[in-house]
């Protein structure tokens, strides 16, 4: 019979949460006037870019409002230019005793009070060219935007309707809870990184199916207090999502690599299910075989980890297994642990999703 022994594999150590995905940006697109929709620009569902036009408002009053307010701007200007002029005049002829102090002073104050007519004139028509913006609605962020809620022709108050909603889907967010113990192991990762957050990895699965996403994700940001009734801690990891495959509120996977550690491994060839449980044939010193139960952990390449039953530097049969009984002793020759070497997969800790 071939035997290989139990060795020590490092292993990946990862934890399974279920997440659900939220936008980077969720902005509510209302309008900061009253007015009727003339024109709506947009294609619902569509992709749109900061700065697009979405809708347009009846503008004709807040045009002719801009208008009287210019006016009165440029008839206060050349009021107080002449007043201030006439204050300038009167002051050198008031110390030459040309005209009266009286006069001097009341010329002054006329200029000030023309100024003062002239700056609120201008803060009047800067109010109106505000308003006239407005009435031009655009997009602040670049994202989807959702169905419009009000069509062209109705009519708005000012910020109480919502027009539409736009959603920034990329990057996208996952958004989870750890325990306190899930939370140190991640804070010593981003340690060894120097404090980058990006030294946290995390892996996603979309559906039932359970289908790897192809990008990975990094640590967006942890809250700052724990969750007393759950005693957990809310997590939010980030995803590039150019090809736009995640969607906010859709429920995934999210994986977290939470380092290595060292695991007993055998070949996995050499378990088999005895009815009970999970067992292997392990060979005493004195060449006899052992019904030995274990308990087992994730695959690892061709090696499965035995959490339980079996100690380093133990022999199992690999080969034989049909003929292997409890007591028999059989000559022995060694194999090579198909372990070394193999592509590992992350070991799933227990009580998550994914173990054995």
């Amino acid at each position: 019979m071939v035997v290989e022994k139990v060795t020590t594999t490092l292993v990946p150590v990862a934890s399974t949460f279920n997440a659900t995905l939220a936008a980077k940006e969720t902005v509510e697109v209302r309008s900061r006037i009253s007015g009727y929709i003339t024109e709506r620009l947009f294609t619902e569902g569509a992709p749109v870019k900061s700065g697009d036009i979405l809708y347009k408002l009846d503008d004709r009053d807040l045009t002719a409002t801009l208008g009287t307010a210019k006016a009165n701007t440029l008839k206060a200007k050349t009021t107080w230019e002449n007043d201030e002029t006439t204050a300038k005049r009167f002051i050198p002829l008031a110390e030459k005793g040309a005209v009266s102090v009286q006069d001097r002073d009341d010329a002054v104050t006329k200029a000030a009070e023309s100024l003062a007519r002239y700056e609120a004139a201008k803060a009047q028509e800067e109010r109106a060219a505000v308003d006239l913006s407005y009435a031009t609605i655009a997009s602040p962020i670049t994202g989807f935007s959702t169905r419009s809620l009000v069509d062209v022709g109705g009519y708005v108050q000012n910020g109480s309707v919502l027009l539409t909603t736009i959603y920034r889907t990329d990057p996208i967010r996952a958004e989870f809870s750890i325990t306190d113990r899930e939370f140190a192991q991640i804070r010593s990762i981003v340690k060894e990184h120097g404090g980058d957050p990006r030294g946290a990895s995390f892996r996603l699965e979309m559906g039932d199916q359970h289908t790897p996403y192809p990008h990975t994700g990094v640590l967006e940001m942890t809250d700052p207090v724990v969750d007393s009734k759950t005693n957990t801690i809310g997590v939010r990891a980030e995803f590039p999502n150019p090809e736009q495959l995640l969607r906010p509120g859709l429920f995934v996977n999210v994986i977290a690599s939470l380092g290595e550690r060292e695991r007993l491994t055998v070949p996995d060839m050499a378990v088999f299910d005895q009815g009970s449980g999970k067992a292997v044939y392990v060979v005493d010193e004195k060449n006899s075989l052992v019904l030995t139960p274990v308990e087992t952990g994730a695959l690892v390449g061709e090696a499965r980890i035995i959490t339980k039953g079996l100690s380093a530097g133990q022999q199992v049969v690999t080969q034989g297994l049909v003929t292997a009984r409890p007591g028999m002793t059989v000559a022995v020759v060694s194999g090579q642990n198909p372990g070394k070497g193999g592509s590992e997969a992350p070991e799933q800790p227990a009580g998550q999703a994914g173990g054995q």
